[in-house]
């Protein structure tokens, strides 16, 4: 089964000048195809652009309509028209990747940039400003009868806004696995929340702290993930996914690899195997490398991980002497337990260990 790869040259203009900047989607592209040429697992597809009635379906109206004049309340994510078309356009490849993956056309498909962490139902923020990933999830909700999604958040910032849209879903499960907001965007006031009204217990967040590496990941995907998947048994996995829990990224401070962004790629599609027959659509976005040299291949290391698509990967920038893969892996196994304890009235796998 191939993997739809959601990409137009449009994005350029979803360029918000600071780290985020255009030309981002198009390095990511030209590596794709130096690293893997025409590769058969792989299909490009150009992506329409989002609707006002597809929008409509996360996001408030009087919202919609401040962003379409241009007036941001965000100093991190200023608007004009061609951020305005860009988002867009993205959150309308979310939509189709997960109609794609749905149908059964394409077994996965990945988001070229896609993963809007911090936007809400009623705001910008965080250089998002459409929910692609809110958007692909409610659609298939609304228009598709899909009943349980899994969101797993591999961002290092807590995807706040992803919360903020599925709070009170109990269709949803919502895992965020992030640096420590203590230390990081976006910031000490998120207190790791658990979801609201129903949908208690189905938002988990797990903090991280500072330059944790690529066995404690391992960890938490075998000790949390993989059981609560199992438990839950959702139809569809949407993974946020992208670089910058690197230990290069000049934004974060976490301490994964390339072989560790691969690693989690390959690990959620094993738990796909198991729950959804295979079914991810994968939001690949984050990473800010002054140098433009990391974040396409980081990218590129989740995707083939999810794909099971064998590659090269070779550390751009040595490593730190101090970053070991089991950094902060004791650490981790605390804060499991801490969680497994809290979530225990909710989830039987966490209650049973």
């Amino acid at each position: 089964m191939r993997t739809a790869i959601l990409y137009s040259e449009k994005l350029r203009e979803y360029d918000l000048g600071h780290v985020l900047s255009g030309d981002r989607y198009g390095a990511f592209m030209k590596v794709f195809r130096e690293k893997l040429g025409d590769h058969p697992a792989f299909q490009v597809v150009e992506p329409p652009t989002a609707t006002h009635q597809d929008l409509m379906m996360v996001h408030q109206e009087e919202y919609i309509r401040r962003v379409e004049r241009c007036e941001s309340r965000d100093p991190d994510t200023p608007l004009n028209p061609g951020v305005i078309r860009s988002t867009k356009l993205m959150a309308g490849a979310g939509k189709l990747a997960g109609e794609l993956v749905h149908s059964g056309k394409y077994q996965k498909a990945a988001v070229i940039g896609g993963g809007v962490q911090h936007a809400g139902r009623h705001y910008e923020k965080g250089f998002g400003v459409f929910s692609d990933v809110g958007l692909c999830g409610e659609n298939l909700m609304q228009n598709y009868g899909v009943e349980k999604i899994l969101i797993l958040d591999f961002d290092a910032h807590a995807g706040d806004g992803i919360y903020q849209i599925f709070a009170k879903d109990p269709r949803v499960l919502f895992i965020s696995l992030h640096q420590d907001t203590r230390t990081l965007y976006p910031g000490p006031s998120y207190q790791n929340p658990m979801g609201e009204g129903e949908g208690l217990g189905y938002s988990l967040n797990i903090p991280l702290p500072p330059r944790t590496g690529d066995e404690a990941y391992g960890y938490v995907l075998d000790h949390l993930i993989s059981p609560l998947a199992r438990e839950f048994q959702p139809e569809i996995i949407l993974m946020v996914d992208g670089s910058d829990p690197h230990f290069i990224d000049r934004i974060t401070q976490m301490g994964v690899t390339l072989q560790g962004l691969y690693m989690i790629g390959a690990r959620v599609r094993q738990i796909a195997r198991e729950v959804t027959e295979g079914r991810v659509v994968s939001f690949n976005g984050s990473g800010y490398d002054p140098r433009g040299i990391l974040f396409p291949l980081g990218w590129l290391a989740s995707i083939c991980g999810l794909a099971g698509i064998e590659i090269s990967l070779e550390e751009p920038y040595p490593l730190p002497p101090d970053l070991h893969s089991d950094k902060g892996l004791e650490r981790t196994r605390k804060i499991v337990e801490e969680i497994r304890k809290k979530y225990a009235p909710y989830w039987k796998c966490l209650a049973d260990s």
